[in-house]
């Protein structure tokens, strides 16, 4: 506990320091569900994936993730998954975007949970006055959000929400019918909400393919579908302006992992994948800022 406090201790005297010489600050989120907690895990990280702890994040907590600490505080970027062993696309996507923008101060701040769905867990309700049918997802996301962005205005700091991580889809594919048939018309509307909530119009908006190849069914088709379609360049109905995907079939998944203890999991991004998962949606948001 001792160790703890001092940590905390450190990491505040830190932002208050920074921030008395830089008051704007750039804010990344991330949310979704499995691959977006993260299945890497951290045994399996090779010498080169090494994490820049100058960014910072902040998460929520039990049942959604447990890093092993505290929720809700801020930290030096480290695993921020279900459980402490594992991580997800923060890793890679802090430390990359960091290394291409090396002059600008960033901080993560990141909710996700496993086994959820867009259309009614992360259901983010018409506008926000409309609380009563936001998902309960949606809500401890935006609880979780505000509670970060406070915090940085309390110590001085103006945060900008710069853009937003993504991953999520699987449920909604798994539901198939008319729920994955509506998941382009829900990504649509989610992403907008998001800009709306938190009154950042030009929020960069970047997201992964989920359900890479073996994998084949008639839910999963319409999601990959309209994930393609909500894409900027893919120019469709759908098409939201600033909204980009990112390539991850050829991702490594977890079945390739060393010693996995899953070695029919063609669903989740292994240790590598999910780092490089991280890596594109680093290197995808930077060239659009």
């Amino acid at each position: 506990m001792k160790k703890l406090i001092l940590i905390l201790f450190g990491i505040c005297s830190f932002l208050i320091v920074e921030a008395q010489h830089a008051k704007h600050i750039e804010v990344y989120l991330i949310g979704g569900q499995s691959n977006a907690t993260g299945q890497g895990y951290v045994n399996n990280m090779s010498d080169s994936m090494k994490i820049d702890t100058s960014v910072l994040i902040f998460h929520s907590g039990k049942p959604h993730l447990n890093s092993g600490l505290p929720p809700y505080h801020w930290y030096p970027l480290h695993p921020a998954s279900e459980s402490p062993d594992r991580f997800g696309p923060e890793l890679g996507f802090g430390t990359k975007l960091h290394q291409l923008r090396p002059n600008t101060s960033m901080v993560i701040i990141k909710h996700a949970h496993s086994g959820t769905d867009l259309y009614r867990q992360w259901n983010p309700g018409q506008n926000n006055l409309d609380i009563l049918h936001w998902g309960d997802q949606f809500s401890t996301f935006v609880q979780t959000v505000n509670a970060g962005l406070d915090s940085l205005r309390k110590l001085g700091y103006k945060p900008v929400i710069k853009g937003m991580l993504w991953q999520q889809g699987e449920n909604d594919a798994d539901k198939g019918d008319t729920i994955s048939a509506l998941y382009g018309v829900h990504l649509n509307h989610f992403i907008k909400r998001v800009r709306q909530q938190f009154h950042a119009r030009k929020i960069l908006f970047v997201y992964g393919y989920v359900y890479p190849p073996p994998n084949s069914g008639k839910g999963i088709t319409e999601v990959r579908q309209a994930e393609h379609d909500i894409d900027q360049n893919a120019r469709t109905p759908l098409s939201v302006k600033r909204a980009f995907v990112v390539p991850t079939d050829d991702l490594s998944q977890r079945a390739d992992d060393p010693h996995t203890p899953y070695p029919k999991d063609r669903l989740h991004f292994g240790t590598k994948g999910t780092w490089e998962l991280g890596l594109r949606m680093a290197e995808k948001m930077n060239e659009n800022l």
